[in-house]
């Protein structure tokens, strides 16, 4: 979906390339600039690739909402972007009075409001930490055990992210999701 909501074609069929139009390899690391979704068979790909550009796709309308749309962002649409991360139960919390900045986290409802209302205030890190956890947290039910110790095992900062977001049992995609 495009940001005047036009679907351009099914997130079951988005690829997500980098700058120079090479596909991603599934993994935890966040999209960069350059980054975008193509159109294109996943014929050949592992049900753990399929699963992690379909995350892709779905962080890829996430992030464009909050980056590039925010000021027609109402209620209705960010929570049609989120059904994924509501129906996994991510994100459902924010917290704020942490002793650094990066002890801080934000929830769905609390990353919209801050993103609607930021109040002059410079947003991007934690808009940035929001996309980069949801999407690891995302992975991490849609993914086998296998993926899931492949996402601890090259994680930057040795974190288990399975662990961190609680996953006990996981929730994959449905067939028309």
């Amino acid at each position: 979906v495009n940001l005047d909501a036009e679907e351009l074609f099914s997130v079951s069929e988005a690829i997500a390339t980098n700058s120079v139009g090479e596909i991603l390899q599934a993994g935890g690391t966040p999209a960069f600039d350059g980054d975008e979704l193509v159109n294109g068979p996943q014929t050949g790909m592992t049900e753990d690739e399929k699963a992690f550009h379909r995350v892709m796709a779905i962080m890829f309308g996430i992030r464009n909402q909050l980056m590039y749309n925010v000021e027609a962002l109402d209620t209705q649409t960010w929570e049609s972007y989120t059904a994924p991360l509501t129906e996994r139960k991510i994100k459902e919390t924010t917290f704020t009075n942490g002793a650094t900045p990066r002890d801080n986290y934000y929830g769905r409802d609390g990353i919209l409001e801050l993103a609607t209302n930021p109040n002059g205030r410079d947003i991007h890190h934690d808009v940035m930490k929001f996309l980069e956890e949801s999407g690891l947290y995302l992975l991490c039910h849609v993914t086998s055990d296998e993926f899931a110790e492949k996402l601890a095992a090259n994680h930057p900062e040795g974190h288990d992210p399975c662990r961190d977001a609680g996953v006990v049992s996981k929730v994959p995609f449905a067939e028309t999701e």
